[in-house]
């Protein structure tokens, strides 16, 4: 069957696509400002050793988050409320959300310990370098870790309940607190006190964010009761662990996997973590606002239809959204490849941050794009067995991509740096994907995925995505090269954009009707 105009899907189609636009702003509004963020972190903290420290601590707090945020906890925890609403309605859902989140908070804090206190005592016996810089921060970051995971869990509940767009400003709140932390005092301190400045203000950023999502809460009437029965409602835990243990184990894997990249790195030398940092940085613009938006929506709405046991419309959503995502994220990925140097110069080249980052962020950078739709493709993928409560299938796929990106980091580190460090994540999240949609299509036998259909819709938009490459290429290096980055970058994207909408309509491409027709819509009001 060929991909309709959305005006002939069905209504949880048309919800994904209606609030992921909605998610996609709010998203678009934090990427902005984590841009700046950035921005300001390259100029004041710069790319050498002193931020690779700061990368090293940020990366072992964000495990938790992934793990016990709207990581894999909100992965499990979507389909189970969804579930308890359909059956047995809202207030039981708000009990058993009140019982999870509960002992969540006291798991976090002995983490929050466990986490701060050795790197404290072992920092001073360290030899001077990234490690000791990161040793001697993560005791002041690691609280972050009990608001960060609570305000995660909060908003995917919040999410089981449509609400989208409020949660996802808690992620403004962060950077604008820790832009005014970077514009105003760090630039008044020096080496490692500058990162301890830093440090202070993600704290600062973890409780307003807390503060905000409790509002948010008590305004839509679902803060949390705290009584005996939800103390000792151990049921819904011991469904919920059996829920999230196959996701932890994976997801564990996988930063552990992103601790090796970091390790890998480090032996590659003093810039390569702070350039994979900052790539991922850059990345993350789409992924975070396409990718974590469609299926931050799709999680919820795939996990009522499986509730429903609706898997005819459970398939058609998966295929239309993993087309779409693809569609929005392929020219990303073209035209970072095209002109990785010109982006890093126009983010972070300033202060601190010389020609040697630029050139191996660069080049980080190059090697990271080409991953971006297979990044963008693997949250919904992954989504679609979570939503239906199967958590142990990803685990053993991630398990295995996990091996696959070690193996490939080991082999490819040496002739191609960093940049092997970014093709072994790109390959490991492909074969994850591809994995992933052939087990659910053994699983999904009278509503399977048409990969031959879908392959080929994907092939279709190839020429759509590179083809507009060749006149702005053209036009960069022979027309406007003599011009400031900050005209040549901004003219360059949006001659793309103009010329690739232009081929997508002499293509027919289908997609490009859900975007202007569904995601656009509002701004033709």
């Amino acid at each position: 069957m060929a991909f309709q105009p959305y005006t002939s899907v069905n209504a949880a189609q048309e919800r994904v696509v209606g609030s992921a636009r909605n998610l996609a702003i709010s998203t678009a509004i934090s990427r902005i400002l984590g841009f700046c963020r950035e921005i300001l972190t390259a100029k004041i903290i710069g790319g050498d050793a002193l931020m690779s420290g700061w990368v090293l601590a940020q990366t072992f707090a964000n495990i938790f988050r992934r793990i016990l945020g709207e990581g894999e906890l909100g992965k499990a925890l979507v389909p189970l409320l969804s579930q308890t609403i359909h059956e047995d309605g809202y207030e039981r859902a708000k009990e058993q959300f009140s019982t999870i989140l509960l002992w969540l908070t006291a798991l976090l804090t002995v983490l929050a310990l466990i986490f701060g206190l050795p790197p404290y005592l072992i920092a001073p016996y360290l030899p001077d370098g990234s490690w000791k810089t990161a040793c001697y921060v993560m005791p002041i970051v690691s609280p972050y870790i009990v608001f960060i995971c609570i305000v995660g869990a909060t908003s995917v509940y919040l999410n089981t309940l449509k609400e989208y767009f409020l949660p996802s400003l808690t992620a403004v709140l962060q950077n604008l607190v820790m832009i005014a932390g970077l514009y105003f005092l760090c630039p008044r301190y020096e080496g490692l006190p500058r990162l301890h400045v830093l440090a202070f203000s993600v704290l600062v950023s973890g409780m307003m964010e807390l503060l905000f999502i409790l509002f948010l809460l008590r305004r839509k009437g679902a803060l949390p009761k705290l009584t005996s029965a939800i103390i000792h409602d151990f049921p819904v835990i011991a469904k919920m662990w059996k829920l999230v243990l196959p996701g932890m184990i994976a997801v564990s894997a996988l930063q552990l996997s992103m601790v090796c990249d970091r390790i890998f790195a480090t032996m590659v030398g003093d810039y390569a973590p702070s350039a994979i940092y900052y790539a991922e940085r850059l990345i993350g613009l789409p992924i975070g606002i396409f990718a974590v938006s469609f299926a931050t929506v799709a999680n919820t709405e795939m996990s009522n239809l499986a509730a429903s046991r609706e898997y005819g419309k459970f398939t058609e959503l998966l295929t239309r959204t993993i087309r779409v995502l693809v569609f929005v994220s392929l020219p990303f990925s073209a035209f970072m490849c095209c002109f990785p140097e010109d982006i890093t110069r126009f983010f972070f080249f300033r202060g601190a941050f010389g020609e040697t980052a630029l050139k191996e962020t660069s080049y980080a950078l190059m090697m990271y794009a080409c991953g971006i739709p297979m990044f963008a493709v693997y949250k919904i993928t992954s989504i679609s067995f979570t939503a239906r409560q199967d958590m142990k299938t990803p685990l053993y796929v991630s398990m295995s991509c996990v091996v696959l990106n070690i193996a490939l980091n080991v082999a490819l580190m040496i002739p191609f740096r960093q940049g092997g460090i970014a093709i072994a994540t790109g390959i490991s999240s492909l074969v994850n994907s591809c994995a992933l949609l052939t087990i659910y299509n053994q699983h999904m036998k009278k509503h399977p995925v048409k990969s031959g259909k879908l392959i080929r819709a994907i092939l279709k938009l190839l020429p759509v995505c590179l083809l507009p490459l060749i006149p702005v290429w053209l036009i960069r290096y022979y027309v406007i090269k003599t011009f400031s980055i900050y005209v040549i970058l901004p003219v360059s994207g949006i001659l793309y954009g103009i010329l690739l909408i232009g081929f997508a309509k002499l293509f027919r491409v289908e997609e490009i009707e859900v975007v202007t027709e569904r995601f656009l819509r509002r701004f033709k009001r």
